[in-house]
């Protein structure tokens, strides 16, 4: 099936009011200790050197019980239709790509779809952990090639962690499978996707790949009904995958990885991230670096790096943006794109 000619719009992104620390965090694990006191100082310095490993600084928390994420999405859906100038009643498709659900039913892109007055032809969700985003991107790609009256689709999620994150850390065995949680924020984000440039900014998607190591499925989990869990060291050593898919895209497009402009990643680690642009071969200046401001705010990270470098750094039109996620399951997504203006 041939790419059809997309383009996509900045993201529009919202952040919790709220803003914690590291000190504030280590407030909450330490209010919720149920180890041995004497316990205590080694579970508070082992957390202390996976915020330093990941260099996490800050990330944003919504403290409502009754925000939901669609709602969440909503918001920046909203603010991404506003600043391109588009109607809610003119969009075909809406897709939700967020790991964050009250329900598993209806669609939580139905609900995204009727807070902010769509009338689509289609809203349906596409889970893939935090490549959930851009997966929903090759979700419309592939609704686009199939359905020649669609116009222009909406992508949105709102990733809420609430109590899925949990500060009940009562050994040093409960901080290896829960600490990267610690490093988890909130942040919704929404980009709209079109047969035609778009008012605020777009750019011209050029690629798409997708690989999914499944062997590795159970490295990191959120159970419907629990806490996120992530074996981080085994996690982090299968980035060494992510380059080589990268790669293959940027080959199929003609691409070198020394050309690409900006690479707006996920966030789940600066120490991490760092080892695979390095071994990608991207210039220091091309990588954008936000997990020391939002932490991993999950499916938006690479939405909320891109809305960072678009609006604090420089960004011509002819520029190329390779997004990429690797996420639970063990899946790596990526998309590449160059920069209309």
């Amino acid at each position: 099936m041939m790419l059809p000619t997309l383009y996509f719009s900045r993201p529009a992104t919202v952040l919790p009011d709220t803003a914690m620390d590291n000190d504030d965090v280590l407030a909450r694990v330490g209010e919720a200790f149920t180890g041995p006191a004497s316990e205590w100082d080694g579970v508070e310095q082992t957390i202390r050197y996976v915020f330093d490993r990941c260099n996490t600084k800050t990330r944003y928390l919504d403290q409502s019980t009754t925000l939901s994420p669609g709602e969440f999405a909503a918001r920046a859906a909203t603010a991404c239709l506003e600043q391109n100038g588009v109607a809610a009643t003119d969009l075909d498709l809406v897709v939700y790509g967020g790991i964050a659900r009250d329900n598993f039913e209806p669609a939580t892109a139905a609900e995204v779809a009727g807070r902010i007055g769509a009338k689509p032809l289609h809203a349906t969700d596409v889970t893939c952990a935090c490549a959930g985003l851009i997966e929903a991107l090759h979700t419309v790609a592939g609704y686009f090639a199939l359905h020649p009256e669609m116009k222009t689709a909406l992508i949105c999620a709102g990733e809420l962690t609430r109590d899925r994150i949990t500060y009940d850390m009562g050994s040093l065995q409960d901080v290896a499978v829960f600490a990267a949680g610690l490093t988890l924020g909130n942040a919704a984000a929404a980009f709209l996707v079109s047969r035609e440039p778009l008012a605020g900014g777009s750019a011209r998607l050029e690629g798409l790949v997708h690989k999914t190591l499944c062997e590795h499925y159970d490295l990191c989990q959120t159970p419907v009904d629990g806490h996120f869990t992530s074996k981080s060291k085994e996690l982090f050593a299968l980035s060494v995958h992510v380059p080589p898919e990268v790669r293959r895209m940027l080959d199929e497009i003609g691409w070198s990885s020394e050309e690409v402009d900006h690479y707006a990643f996920h966030q789940p680690s600066e120490a991490v991230l760092e080892r695979v642009l390095t071994e990608l071969g991207a210039r220091p200046q091309a990588c954008i670096h936000t997990h020391s401001l939002y932490g991993n705010t999950a499916s938006t990270a690479w939405a909320l790096a891109l809305d960072y470098r678009l609006k604090h750094g420089t960004v011509e039109p002819g520029d190329k943006i390779v997004m990429a996620s690797a996420a639970a399951g063990f899946t790596i997504v990526a998309a590449a794109a160059v920069w209309e203006g």
